[in-house]
């Protein structure tokens, strides 16, 4: 009896849940011809998205920002109160509940305030597999949204799940500051985060894909990351990726749509480290770029080349090393490459910047760039090449005021990111750090390759080493 007892502890520990599965809707809202029915329609589709997810096992579903509505700038008749009476909340308690399964779906609130007004609020909800809510999140950094109200700055949400996670919860422009995309991390238990969006793409300097990927690398977090899927104003893009900087699934296409995204998620007792550097990481034949249909996804240009220090580089001269400054910012490049496969078409330019970019915004920059020629005005554009680097490291001791943070930004031509890299910050210093970031296999098509840095005030200490084939920037400002 003794020896049955053991071998039956034995299969069940060997057999014990080490995953979840997941699943994220990349979507393009259905127009309908009131603000009510354009909800319903929505909601519909929603239903079907989750019908298909729990065909194939998901135990949680991300919507993304705006997808119940579409994207609006006037909520009055598209908010909904938040109340088991409310029938879009009804909906959406069923649809759990008969699913079974965790739903996480951004829309938009109106509450009164103390003193009876109303008012409105971007609205992240969860519901777990009972239809019961159990959490919400009020968007708190908002952007081009003046009719809404920021959500309390304080808010830490999180909430934990049947199967063992607890996840963080914020959306689209919260993610580049430190509050709350750094501040709810402060609880320790946190290992995954679910990120409703509605996400811009602008050259040079951010993509969704790109920030996704790089704030799930720096934090070692699981990110579950569901985006409005309009590639024609610049949106989409969506995934699904681990805490170990593996991409487990990601999607981004240049029509219009909807696409449900699923993969397993590995279940973590803690954050994967990032403080210790590797000495070796290895290098060798180029890897894929990932074929996306990205020909009409349209990337915004936000480039001012005056403020730039542009020099070219010599790619007869064969491999690159040397540091860039910008007064006393400065990192260092070690890059190879395959001689064989320059082109006289391509065009590489060192820079380097520590500023106010056109929004004034803070940013911090030092790249290599690929420009469509060796103009300084033709940089910062997305264009394709046929130089293969076999590697490419950037490093450096870079300053770090009260609540800065790095993460890694990579992105080739189709606009999807460098999985194969190896990423550290030691956060050694009071006022600096040590970051530095490697590609682990030789890349082709290569548009980003570099490092952001923010700060928590809320200025965007953009510190990007890109090797870059015509850079791109995705986002909201």
């Amino acid at each position: 009896m003794e020896r049955f007892v053991f071998l039956v502890a034995l299969f069940c520990a060997f057999t014990a849940v080490v995953s979840y599965k997941a699943a994220v809707l990349e979507y393009y809202p259905t127009t309908a011809d009131t603000p009510k029915s354009t909800i319903v329609t929505n909601l519909e589709q929603y239903r079907q998205y989750t019908d298909s997810a729990r065909q194939q096992s998901a135990d949680i579903i991300v919507f993304p920002e705006y997808g119940l509505t579409k994207i609006v700038t006037d909520p009055t008749e598209y908010a909904v109160e938040i109340s088991p009476e409310e029938k879009v909340i009804k909906e959406l308690i069923t649809m759990a509940t008969e699913r079974q399964m965790y739903l996480v779906v951004n829309l938009l609130e109106k509450a009164k305030d103390a003193s009876n007004n109303i008012k409105y609020y971007n609205t992240n909800l969860v519901f777990a597999r009972n239809g019961s809510i159990i959490a919400k999140y009020r968007k708190i950094n908002l952007f081009d949204e003046p009719n809404l109200t920021p959500g309390d700055p304080n808010q830490r949400v999180t909430f934990k799940t049947d199967f063992g996670v607890t996840f963080a919860i914020f959306t689209c422009f919260d993610i580049v500051f430190d509050n709350p995309a750094s501040t709810v991390l402060e609880n320790n238990d946190v290992t995954d985060v679910v990120y409703p969006s509605a996400w811009i793409s602008i050259m040079p300097f951010f993509t969704s894909l790109s920030i996704q990927h790089g704030y799930a690398i720096a934090n070692g977090v699981n990110l579950l990351a569901a985006n409005y899927g309009e590639p024609k104003n610049s949106h989409g893009g969506s995934g699904i990726y681990l805490a170990d900087g593996t991409i487990a699934d990601s999607y981004i296409d240049g029509s219009p749509s909807s696409k449900l995204v699923i993969s397993n998620v590995t279940l973590r007792s803690r954050r994967v480290e990032k403080t210790i550097c590797p000495t070796i990481a290895p290098y060798g034949l180029p890897g894929t770029s990932g074929n996306t249909n990205i020909t009409n996804y349209v990337t915004k240009k936000d480039f001012e080349t005056s403020k730039y220090t542009l020099m070219s580089v010599d790619l007869e001269a064969g491999n690159f090393s040397d540091t860039v400054c910008d007064n006393k910012f400065c990192c260092t490049f070690d890059i190879m490459f395959n001689k064989d496969t320059v082109s006289s078409s391509d065009h590489f330019k060192v820079m380097a910047f520590d500023g106010q970019n056109s929004n004034n915004i803070h940013i911090r920059v030092c790249t290599l760039l690929a420009c469509e020629s060796d103009k300084d005005d033709s940089c910062g554009a997305r264009v394709n090449t046929t130089t293969k680097f076999t590697k490419i490291t950037v490093k450096g001791n870079l300053q770090k005021e009260e609540g800065t943070f790095y993460m890694p930004l990579t992105l080739n031509y189709n606009l999807k990111t460098i999985a194969q890299t190896v990423y550290c910050d030691t956060n050694n210093a009071t006022n600096g750090t040590f970051v530095q970031m490697t590609t682990t296999g030789a890349q082709e098509n290569v548009l980003v390759f570099g490092l952001l840095g923010r700060s928590s005030a809320g200025n965007l200490y953009a510190v990007f080493f890109l090797v870059v084939l015509g850079v791109v920037k995705c986002f909201l400002f």
